[in-house]
């Protein structure tokens, strides 16, 4: 089975999960745009390059209210959409320290309403999603939960429950 054969049985059992959110992990993130921008054109779903329609927003806020404006700024950004599902690329602003977010929950929350294939900018390794490396000042790590489902890229990981 393909990556987008994954994908459209990932996006099925949507309907029967609390968070309605598929992330896609690997270490190329080039590979990762085109199976996403593929997967826009391909179905009702709306593409956004997070980090750039966040920065535009951000960008008409003085740098030190961000972090009380970016959850606002998203909410916009998910409001203009018409269609069912929102993919987001390219979201390695939400992992910046100075925004005070949580990327997992942050996307969880807007998965409890809208269904969200992300982008995940980092790595699976043992059940634990990573970005960056230890040390990194953006270094984060999650436990692997039955919430969602992921898909993996490099390792062809699929972990759903």
């Amino acid at each position: 089975m393909g990556l987008t054969d994954e994908i459209t049985n990932a996006l099925m059992i949507f309907s029967h999960k609390f968070y309605q959110l598929l992330l896609i992990a690997g270490d190329d993130s080039h590979k990762k745009s085109l199976l996403l921008k593929q997967i826009a054109e391909s179905g009702n779903y709306a593409y956004v390059n997070l980090n750039l329609a966040l920065s535009e927003r951000l960008m008409m806020i003085p740098s030190h209210e961000h972090s009380l404006f970016v959850n606002q700024c998203i909410d916009e950004i998910i409001n203009g959409i018409s269609a069912e599902t929102v993919i987001f690329d390219h979201i390695e602003i939400l992992f910046e320290k100075p925004l005070n977010t949580d990327p997992m929950v942050l996307l969880k929350n807007i998965s409890r309403h809208r269904k969200l294939i992300s982008d995940w900018p980092g790595i699976i390794k043992d059940d634990i999603l990573i970005y960056a490396k230890p040390g990194h000042r953006e270094y984060v790590k999650y436990p692997v939960e039955v919430d969602y489902t992921i898909i993996d890229i490099d390792q062809n990981y699929k972990a759903s429950f």
